[in-house]
């Protein structure tokens, strides 16, 4: 058996009953008075309606000096938990309970009013900060739209990211599952970029904090970093080897300067130490720092002046961008490697019709920039996942360099360089460049 809880009545209703309680009582004392004294209805009539106006109206604003200040209070209450801290009450008493309780409130309004001050010169300091990061952050609602990010976003999604204020992050290419993770809607960006998280309140509203990072440049980094290891042991290792066979050889040619097969044999060591030298100088510049010197180049007079290199090759041109941003030399330098691979990726009985595609066209989708494809058809590529992979060759003649050589200048860059094959035949060998920040 349950118990009913008593019924409370609220302050207003409890002042109420003790003014109609007080109003009673002095009814029934003067009634009682007026009886004994022996006064006449008309009198009665005339007291009560001279008396009892003026003390109804007494309870009355009794009441409301006794309930306003609890108004009052409950007002400014409330806009403190709204975060305006601009609304006081009006003291009407010098000491007491209520004069104590105001004075309360309004040093609690002026200690969170600072608070709030300290919290937004902390945020905006934060919102600073993130603008002055090189990686992409996106700051989304609890809605998971976009509410703020930074210039590098910008870049990533090709567009100012004022104009895609409020947009959907499915529209900018994330997503988020049921357990607040974050993902890519195209599953090939996880190969470039890591997505970071975190969240926090602000205005009693969550927002998600989303930081992608580049691993694609950490992972390509460490890949340098190692084959510049390997390549100065090889160096070290290789030429303290070869400068004794060659000085030894050589001399013995020197002393023995006759025709036979032990001069001939001397000379092929000779040669052969040579040409192993120079390999391994080449190859050490495979990762060297450049000078890269950026300018406006022109795009159709890059294109036409590689045209012109190649004079017995077709190639057909389609340039929608206006200038490239680029240093001048190593760009040619790349192109030119670049169109002799697709040349010498068609046979032999082939290369009398060599048909190569140069595009250049400016890209809007995800990164501010300018894309360059070279697209022939040819044999395409045997083995895609090691092409940029030092030493690793498919060419009887070649040595490996060339293409990690062109990753590195387009990198110094801060631009791409990809090679994949065509669905039905060749080779697609794509650049892409930023444009001018």
């Amino acid at each position: 058996m349950t118990l009913k809880p008593s019924k409370q009545y609220s302050l207003e209703q409890q002042l109420k009953m003790v003014g109609a309680t007080l109003l009673m009582l002095f009814s029934i004392f003067l009634s009682l008075i007026l009886y004994l004294l022996d006064v006449s209805s008309l009198t009665v009539i005339t007291i009560f309606t001279v008396a009892l106006p003026p003390i109804i109206m007494w309870l009355w604003r009794f009441y409301h000096k006794i309930i306003t200040p609890f108004y009052s209070l409950t007002n400014v209450v409330e806009s403190i938990r709204l975060e305006d801290y601009s609304l006081r009450t009006k003291d009407l008493y010098q000491s007491g309970i209520l004069h104590s309780l105001n004075h309360e409130v309004r040093t609690l309004a002026e200690d969170l009013q600072q608070r709030k001050q300290i919290y937004d010169q902390h945020t905006l300091l934060i919102y600073h900060l993130i603008e002055q990061l090189d990686a992409p952050i996106a700051i989304f609602n609890n809605k998971h739209q976009l509410s703020h990010a930074n210039g590098a976003f910008s870049n990533y999604i090709g567009a100012p990211w004022q104009l895609k204020r409020l947009s959907t992050s499915l529209s900018l290419g994330l997503s988020i599952n049921a357990q607040d993770k974050w993902t890519f809607t195209d599953t090939k960006e996880s190969t470039r970029w890591q997505l970071k998280q975190s969240q926090f309140i602000q205005d009693e509203t969550t927002y998600h904090l989303v930081v992608l990072t580049n691993i694609e440049k950490l992972l390509r980094k460490n890949q340098q970093d190692s084959w510049q290891q390997i390549i100065r042991v090889l160096s070290h290792e290789i030429r303290n080897s070869l400068t004794p066979i060659k000085s030894l050889a050589q001399t013995l040619l020197t002393l023995s300067p006759s025709q036979g097969k032990e001069s001939q044999a001397l000379e092929v060591i000779v040669e052969r130490s040579g040409a192993l030298q120079e390999f391994v100088s080449r190859y050490s510049n495979i990762a060297q720092r450049f000078t890269v010197e950026k300018k406006q180049i022109p795009t159709h007079e890059f294109i036409n002046m590689l045209t012109a290199i190649f004079p017995q090759v077709l190639i057909n041109t389609n340039i929608n961008a206006k200038n490239l941003w680029a240093d001048p030399t190593l760009l040619k330098q790349v192109m030119i490697n670049l169109i002799k691979n697709a040349i010498e990726a068609h046979s032999e009985q082939r290369q009398c019709c060599v048909s190569i595609v140069i595009t250049c066209t400016k890209n809007h989708i995800k990164e501010q920039g300018i894309k360059i494809e070279i697209i022939d058809k040819g044999q395409g590529i045997a083995n895609p996942d090691n092409l940029f992979v030092p030493f690793y060759t498919t060419k009887d003649s070649g040595h490996g360099i060339g293409l990690s050589l062109c990753q590195n200048i387009i990198e110094q860059h801060n631009g791409r360089l990809s090679l994949i094959n065509n669905k039905e035949e060749g080779a697609t060998a794509t650049l892409f460049l930023p444009v001018k920040s």
